[in-house]
């Protein structure tokens, strides 16, 4: 009943993939003296496995309190294939540490075993009597241990994201990888367990890729395909072999290649020229006027990254052109135009892949300012107003192949003012504004994407005197021009 009730409370789950072997936990340690020794060697090890590389480590503290109530027959509990699995499944974790220590007359016996996240493969184990019951010799000889485990693992690291020839790898954090560093992927098909101990002692694997890491992170690297070596398709999953790195291999050209072919570490700049269909409406005292017409401007943007996740970004845009009238018979005709735009943002970029060309969320805020100059006409409510105020806004970057990206940006302004440039509206009742942008990036270079999109921009002022309300509105904006990485 007791056995039940642990996995109840550890609160398995149902549905799991097969962790990394580089994702460990360390058990509970047994000794048979009450754990006078186990507690102080449980210490050590753990705190050695934190400060480790080759292993990223997941504390089972949530488990501890847990695993305390079965304290009499805890060193049972743990022999369980069952207890084994369902660690593994809260933790999500594929190398379970266990370590059983057993006084003795001449000294103490330490067993080590370490288990697959299946609770049943026995991937190393090692025993050992050792002549004194110090706290620092046994947790030693656990550590040597570990490291020699360590080095029989059968890959560097598993793919969790693939986008065309690119691949994301799960390393630990401080794991000996270099840019430009070769590897090869693997997908394990068999494995070879030892005929008397039932230990994994070999993997069969098919060889599938060969490529070049060229990206990495705090507990990510990016990876290039190069050559395929088999029909089936890369998957999440599948391992990743380092070859040794060979610094000789690169020379000053090769290197010179190399960072034309990584993006830039500082920022981007955008530049683009647009067309757009653009409309003012204004409501007075002789009914609604509506002018339409054709802009023609361009926009520069320019984004500094203080952080690969923190950034600050500067917008400007500038449109003119005429606009001519369509209804309400206003005094003039045709109206010299010209909108001008400044954003001036900051905030979070959230990469799910943990690097730039995977999924991007940008969420920011700052100020903003949308300028609508009209040639002046008191009686048509037309003249120059500004709408400005705090900026609120999202946009998402998600790569559609290793070439082209979709972009849809989103921002409005929360609680705007109206300036009435030329003292014709008074104070305004309620204000408005949102800009909405969806486009498509092709990467022409690593370092250059050709940019298109499709914008609309409204705003708006309402008033409670003689000129009830005006309107303006960039309807179809057509944006084509460039992004390059510095």
């Amino acid at each position: 009943m007791k056995f039940i009730l642990l996995l109840v409370l550890i609160f398995p789950i149902h549905v799991f993939a097969q962790s990394s072997m580089r994702r460990c936990t360390l058990l509970p340690i047994t000794d048979s003296v009450g754990g006078a020794i186990a507690f102080k060697v449980f210490e050590n090890v753990e705190n050695q496995l934190k400060k480790s590389n080759w292993c990223t480590y997941v504390s089972n503290s949530g488990l501890i309190n847990i695993f305390s109530r079965y304290r009499e027959n805890l060193s049972q509990y743990l022999k369980q294939k069952e207890v084994l699995k369902t660690v593994a499944e809260k933790l999500q974790v594929g190398s379970i540490i266990r370590v059983a220590l057993v006084n003795e007359i001449k000294g103490v016996e330490i067993l080590l075993e370490v288990y697959g996240d299946d609770g049943e493969d026995l991937y190393f184990s090692e025993k050992k009597l050792v002549a004194t019951d110090e706290i620092e010799t046994i947790s030693q000889n656990v550590t040597n241990w570990l490291d020699t485990y360590s080095k029989t693992i059968p890959y560097d690291a598993k793919i969790n994201g693939i986008l065309g020839e690119q691949i994301t790898l799960d390393v630990g954090k401080g794991y000996p990888i270099q840019i430009g560093q070769s590897f090869v992927v693997k997908r394990p098909i068999g494995k070879k367990k030892h005929p008397l101990l039932k230990k994994i002692v070999d993997w069969e694997t098919e060889v599938l890729a060969e490529g070049k890491v060229f990206n990495i992170s705090d507990n990510q690297a990016l990876g290039m395909v190069k050559v395929y070596k088999s029909s089936s398709k890369l998957v999440s999953g599948d391992w990743v072999r380092l070859e040794t790195f060979k610094q000789d291999a690169f020379t000053e050209k090769s290197f010179e290649d190399k960072k034309d072919e990584e993006p830039g570490t500082l920022g981007i700049v955008s530049i683009a020229v647009f067309g757009t269909s653009s409309s003012v409406d204004t409501v007075t005292p002789t009914g609604s006027k509506r002018m339409i017409g054709n802009l023609f401007g361009f926009d520069f943007r320019g984004e500094g990254w203080i952080t690969r996740q923190y950034f600050a970004a500067l917008e400007i845009a500038r449109s003119l052109g005429k606009l001519s009238d369509v209804s309400g018979n206003p005094d003039k005709t045709s109206l010299n135009s010209q909108f001008g735009v400044f954003k001036l943002t900051g905030g979070y970029k959230y990469l799910p892949l943990g690097f730039f060309y995977g999924p991007q969320i940008d969420i920011y805020a700052g100020y903003a300012s949308y300028t609508f100059d009209l040639d002046y006409s008191a009686t048509d409510g037309f003249g120059k107003g500004t709408i400005s105020g705090i900026l609120l806004g999202v946009t998402a970057n998600i790569p559609i192949n290793r070439e082209y990206r979709f972009m849809v940006q989103a921002d409005f302004l929360p609680f705007p003012s109206f300036e009435d440039s030329d003292s014709m509206y008074g104070g305004a009742s309620s204000v408005s504004a949102m800009d909405l942008e969806i486009g498509v990036k092709y990467n022409y270079t690593p370092r250059m994407t050709l940019d298109g999109s499709i914008e609309t921009l409204a705003g708006k002022a309402k008033f409670s005197g003689a000129l009830k309300e005006i309107s303006y509105h960039d309807n179809i904006k057509l944006k084509f021009g460039a992004s390059f990485n510095y």
